[in-house]
């Protein structure tokens, strides 16, 4: 072999033992970034759970809506009143009613409108004001959001956000997080029971977003892993009028019966 082609074979060598140590020794990759943004900031659960309303804000109107029928009314907690409204059908009859009920301290009073209005005659039922028997008709079978248990928050936001996994701020305003369904107190609250119930371990990562408006939580949108959405809307804190009292007689067994 010539003194040129035994350089260049130990050349290309050398080369070949750099490329293998070069293939062995590969660069470890760099540690994820983290988005402060997404870090869960205790400061912002308490910001959050500061303006949700209570009695100092006054009355106020509220909306509960989701796959069923909404739920529209009005709340007032230093008056202890609640009134309660919402469009319902009933399987099998050509007839829609809108029912509402109005709690003023313990008693409640409910008004039920017929369409078509012939079967007010036919069933017998008032067109105006009736006093409930609520050893007859608890107020939380007649509309559960009827008994308030968390001091001017009608859909339990509160609770949503005290027991939530993970509360950010996205926003001005605006603020996201997941909670699990089955620690929050299901009485009154923007998602039925019976719907949390079906969910079960799927209850376990929902997420939702809070919005706060002048400093006072406006409204909630809670997401389910199924794609069903329920939303609550409050507004008119303070302008909202507040009904009172109502004189009128007993409701009659057809509204019972109805109800």
């Amino acid at each position: 072999m010539s003194m040129g082609l035994g350089v260049l074979v130990r050349v290309g060598i050398a080369l070949s033992v750099v490329g293998l140590l070069a293939g062995c020794t590969a660069q470890v990759p760099p540690e994820p970034r983290v988005d402060a943004s997404r870090v869960p900031d205790p400061a912002v659960r308490q910001e959050l759970l500061a303006a949700i309303p209570d009695m100092a804000d006054g009355a106020y109107a509220f909306r509960i809506s989701g796959p069923g029928a909404p739920v529209a009314g009005v709340f007032s907690d230093l008056d202890s009143v609640m009134q309660v409204t919402q469009e319902r059908t009933l399987p099998g009859r050509d007839l829609r009613m809108t029912v509402t009920a109005r709690r003023v301290g313990s008693p409640v009073w409910v008004r039920v409108a017929l369409e078509p209005a012939s079967w007010h005659r036919r069933l017998g039922v008032p067109t105006g004001w009736t006093a409930i028997d609520q050893n007859r008709l608890p107020a939380e079978r007649l509309f559960p959001v009827l008994v308030d248990s968390d001091g001017g928050d009608v859909a339990e936001i509160r609770d949503t956000v005290k027991f939530a996994t993970e509360v950010w701020q996205a926003a001005p305003g605006r603020f996201t997080g997941t909670v699990d369904l089955r620690t929050v107190d299901r009485t009154d609250s923007i998602v039925p029971r019976d719907v949390v119930d079906r969910l079960g371990e799927r209850a376990a990562e929902v997420s939702f977003e809070v919005t706060v408006t002048d400093g006072v939580v406006s409204g909630m949108t809670v997401t389910l892993p199924d794609g069903a959405v329920y939303r609550v809307e409050y507004s008119g804190f303070g302008s909202t009028t507040v009904p009172g009292k109502i004189n009128a007689g007993r409701a009659p067994k057809s509204v019972y019966a109805l109800l």
